[in-house]
């Protein structure tokens, strides 16, 4: 394939991605005979060269990475994904790995060794420069869910008591050290603890005299190295901030969160909840060894086994009204996936509201009422309209009755239980969105199959 190298850098860069995503052979084949322009990519478009190392073959990937000069190899993994990251590492000597991961910046490398395997974390971190080790050893020890997990310590921060002259001439000389942090600058007090903030803007527009104390705002809006990355994301969102100071438990300023961080975060939380709803493991990814997957999932397959059992049960205690009235059978599933799909509506708007903060205990109540009043109002329409069509297509208006019957109720339990799932789990201090679906989906199921198979029964006399 032929690029137009004289076209724009980004649309370039624009038409590799796209390349790599879907003939990954020929984007590596391609770029191994163009250095200079694989170069320039990685030099000015960083983000871009990730994803293209990220839809390679980790050895082609490999080898591109080591094209490039230790400054833009590190940008470049800083773009990356943390499980790509690291399985392109893996490909690396422990040397050039060790080299590189020092060029990153720091929480972007917790992030790289964590997924790494024991022993190749272990000998990454002896070949690393005592004082890189030391600024990781202080980052690792957060859980990757927490604010200290996603706090970067390269921020500005200058003591109070300081005129904005010289707040801004400090500024000049941590610049080379912080990079693009200095939308705030955070003031501390002698003993490091927060104090303030003063937004870069204010700092630029004040008078050389003016101290630093009378531009900061006072109290401004923190969080603990422990509080949960669900709560830092909301806080950003709510204040607008492009950042959030992050102290240890005595008030001292240890951290930043940025705003890209925070938002990363929510969406690997709603992917979390995605995964769990079906059993996948809250962790997993397209990266995940393949054992470690296979025991996160299995136990839910058994438990999915268990519930076909038990409707196999229920169904079978109806084997003689099956066989009666056969066309019973045809509209079986109709009902189920009604009821499911009802209930898998109510399921994902309380998980969702219950992860932005909008269902505290004190409106559950509520919420589950709300639920059930749609259920009520779509099962009077769709009850309707199913036991009509149902009648029609069976000729027989009792069948038609039934179908609307078993349709109402299924939908009305399917809100209600489809609002509960995840306040219940809540209260039994479980994650809400842990395996939620298979639940709903069992009691759905049963309370379709099952009711309506009872319902055919009592009406049709059978």
């Amino acid at each position: 394939m032929r690029l137009p190298f004289r076209s724009p850098l980004s649309r370039v860069s624009h038409r590799l991605r796209e390349l790599a995503r879907n003939k990954p052979d020929e984007a590596e084949e391609f770029l191994d005979t163009h250095h200079d322009a694989w170069e320039e990519i990685a030099e000015s478009d960083p983000g871009s060269a990730a994803d293209i190392l990220e839809a390679l073959h980790e050895e082609d990937a490999a080898d591109l990475l080591r094209d490039l000069d230790l400054d833009d190899g590190a940008d470049v993994l800083d773009e990356m994904r943390a499980p790509a990251a690291a399985d392109v590492i893996e490909e690396l000597t422990t040397e050039r790995a060790a080299d590189l991961i020092a060029e990153m910046e720091t929480h972007q490398a917790v992030d790289l060794l964590a997924e790494l395997e024991e022993d190749l974390r272990d000998e990454v971190m002896a070949d690393l420069d005592p004082e890189v080790r030391l600024a990781i050893n202080r980052l690792i020890v957060y859980p990757v869910d927490s604010a200290g997990g996603l706090m970067t310590t390269d921020y500005a921060s200058l003591p109070a008591g300081i005129t904005s002259g010289e707040a801004i001439e400090a500024l000049r000389r941590l610049h080379r050290e912080i990079g693009s942090n200095l939308t705030y600058v955070y003031v501390v007090d002698t003993q490091g603890k927060l104090a303030g903030v003063a937004p870069f803007r204010e700092l630029v527009f004040a008078r050389p005299h003016t101290g630093l104390d009378e531009i900061m705002l006072q109290d401004p809006v923190a969080v603990t190295v422990d509080t949960d990355r669900e709560v830092v994301a909301e806080l950003i969102q709510r204040y607008h901030l492009i950042s959030l100071p992050v102290t240890d438990t005595q008030d001292h300023l240890v951290g930043i969160v940025k705003v890209d961080e925070a938002m990363e975060a929510a969406q690997t939380e709603a992917t979390e909840d995605i995964a769990q709803m079906v059993g996948a493991g809250a962790e997993e990814t397209v990266y995940t060894a393949v054992p470690v997957s296979v025991r996160r999932r299995l136990p839910w397959i058994a438990l999915n086994l268990v519930i076909g059992l038990l409707l196999a049960y229920v169904i079978g205690g109806f084997e003689g009204l099956i066989a009666e009235k056969a066309v019973l059978a045809s509209f079986m599933p109709m009902i189920a996936l009604l009821g499911g799909n009802s209930g898998a509506q109510s399921l994902a708007v309380i998980i969702r509201a219950m992860a932005v903060g909008s269902v505290p205990p004190g409106r559950a109540a509520r919420a589950i009422r709300r639920e059930a009043t749609i259920g009520l109002i779509n099962g009077v329409v769709i009850a309707t309209m199913s036991g009509l069509l149902g009648g029609l297509v069976a000729a027989d208006a009792g069948i038609g009755f039934v179908i609307g019957v078993a349709v109402f109720v299924n939908l009305v339990v399917a809100g209600v239980v489809g609002a509960s799932i995840p306040i219940i789990l809540r209260r039994l201090g479980q994650d809400p969105a842990l395996a939620s679906n298979i639940f709903l989906t069992t009691v759905t199921d049963v309370v379709g199959f099952g009711g309506f198979l009872l319902t055919a029964k009592l009406v049709l006399g059978l």
